[in-house]
């Protein structure tokens, strides 16, 4: 069984090999390159790091996400649209996702109070239980997480993220 490469390993790697197609290309866009991969291996890293610490609880990002959906909502219902729109999800992926919650009874299916035709997903017992047992767990761990970085250096990096992203889907 093979180890991984370690993110630090993996990046001098491609910074060498950057730097090799520089040499036989010139003009080639290293620093672009590398704050492209260096943004894919953090995202790679941090959702290991999420996903670790909900699997005690058989849950992962995408799930706990969908949770938090409709956990945010007043009446704690959301419509299986608002799963997939809001994630930025297919309807098979969001269905899926739906589906899963349900079997492990933290979601029901229920007629929406506006419209019966359609259907509406809200939290059950146990999905509220669940909620109040993990959400404070991964308050505690987003703080450790994000410790070392000042106030200032958190609005800077989410205002470079907001930019990134803005020029992504703009």
């Amino acid at each position: 069984m093979t180890e991984p490469i370690s993110p630090c390993l993996s990046l001098a790697n491609l910074e060498d090999a950057v730097d090799r197609i520089a040499r036989k290309m010139p003009g080639s866009p290293r620093e672009e390159v590398i704050l492209t991969r260096l943004h894919f291996y953090t995202q790679l890293q941090l959702d290991a790091w999420f996903n670790a610490s909900l699997k005690p609880y058989e849950l992962n990002e995408t799930t706990w996400m969908a949770l938090m959906l409709i956990y945010s909502r007043p009446d704690e219902r959301v419509s299986p649209s608002d799963i997939s729109s809001a994630m930025a999800f297919s309807r098979t992926n969001a269905t899926r996702v739906v589906d899963e919650l349900e079997k492990k009874g933290w979601i029901q299916r229920q007629p929406s109070i506006e419209d019966r035709r359609k259907t509406e997903l809200a939290l059950t017992e146990a999905g509220q239980a669940l909620i109040r047992e993990v959400l404070p767990v991964q308050r505690a761990r987003l703080k450790e997480l994000w410790q070392d970085f000042s106030a200032e250096e958190c609005r800077q990096l989410e205002t470079l993220e907001r930019k990134l992203l803005a020029r992504l889907t703009g």
